[in-house]
C-alpha cells in the first residue's frame, strides 16, 4: 500500500523479548538486536511477543529461513540464557579522553573513580582510540557488570533490562532505576549511573554527581588528574578486577 509504514514496535514487547533472550541474539548471543516474526508481519500484522524473537543482524536472515519449529527452538533456548552471561563491545570513534561522568566534565583523567585500591570507571588511550573500563559491584561486592576495555560482560539474571548500539548502553536493575548509561553517540561522552560501594552509593546523574554523605560535584572540570575520586573503605576487601 503507497504511502504504509509499519507502526512501531511497543517497547514493553521489545523489553520482553530482550529480556526472555538474556538481552542478545537467541541464535548466538550478540547484544545488538533486532526483532523478528515467527509468523511473518506479511502474513499477518501484530507484535505477539509468543511468535516473535531477538535475533542480530547477523541471523536475521538466516533464521527467517528457518522453518518455524526451528526458530522456536531458539526462541526457548536462548543463547545466552545456556550461557547465563551476555557479552559485547562498545564501538566508537573517539581519540581523545574527554567525559561527561555525572554532571562533570573529565580531561586525560585516567581514574575517575576508586574504591580502596579499585578503579570503579577508568580510562586509556591505545593506538589512538579510547577505552573504558566499568566496575559496578552490589552490597556483597559480586559484580553485575564489567566493562574492560570497551569489552562487556554481565551475568543476565543481574539486570532487569539492557539495550545495546555500538556506541550505547542502558542497563537497568528494576523499572524506571537506571543503574549505567553509556552514551557516545553525540559530541559529549557521557557516562551516568549508581555505583555501589559497601552499603553506601554513588549516583553519577546527567547534571551532578553525590558522593556518599551527600556531598554533590556539579559542573567541574577536570583536567590531567590522576584521580579523581578515591572513596576509602578499610572493611571493604574488593575483589582482583576480572570479567564475570
Amino acid at each position: 500500500m503507497e504511502g504504509y509504514r509499519r507502526p512501531a514496535l511497543p517497547r514493553k514487547v521489545a523489553r520482553q523479548l530482550r529480556q526472555e533472550a538474556g538481552f542478545g541474539c537467541a541464535r548466538c548471543g550478540h547484544p545488538y538486536v533486532e526483532y523478528h516474526h515467527i509468523i511473518p508481519w506479511a502474513k499477518e500484522q501484530h507484535f505477539r511477543p509468543e511468535d516473535m524473537i531477538a535475533v542480530c543482524s547477523n541471523c536475521h536472515v538466516a533464521i527467517s529461513k528457518l522453518g518455524r519449529d526451528t526458530q522456536r527452538e531458539f526462541k526457548a533456548k536462548p543463547y545466552n540464557i545456556a550461557n547465563g552471561r551476555a557479552k559485547g563491545a562498545l564501538e566508537y570513534d573517539k581519540s581523545d579522553l574527554c567525559f561527561k561522568i555525572g554532571g562533570n566534565w573529565y580531561e586525560d583523567t585516567r581514574v575517575i573513580l576508586r574504591l580502596c585500591n579499585t578503579p570503579l570507571i577508568s580510562c586509556r588511550l591505545e593506538q589512538g582510540q579510547a577505552m573504558i573500563s566499568v566496575l559496578m559491584l552490589d552490597e556483597t561486592l559480586h559484580q553485575i557488570l564489567v566493562i574492560e576495555d570497551n569489552e562487556i560482560t554481565f551475568r543476565t539474571d543481574d539486570l532487569w533490562d539492557f539495550e545495546y548500539a555500538h556506541n550505547y548502553v542502558v542497563a537497568r536493575s528494576a523499572p524506571r532505576d537506571l543503574a549505567l548509561l553509556v552514551d557516545f553517540r553525540g559530541d559529549e561522552a557521557t557516562i551516568e549511573g549508581k555505583f555501589q560501594v559497601g552499603n553506601q552509593k554513588v549516583e553519577l546523574g546527567p547534571d551532578a554527581t553525590t558522593l556518599p554523605g551527600g556531598n554533590m560535584f556539579i559542573g567541574n572540570r577536570m583536567r590531567g588528574v590522576g584521580v579523581a575520586f578515591q572513596l576509602q573503605d578499610e572493611n571493604l576487601t574488593l575483589p582482583v578486577r576480572c570479567r564475570i
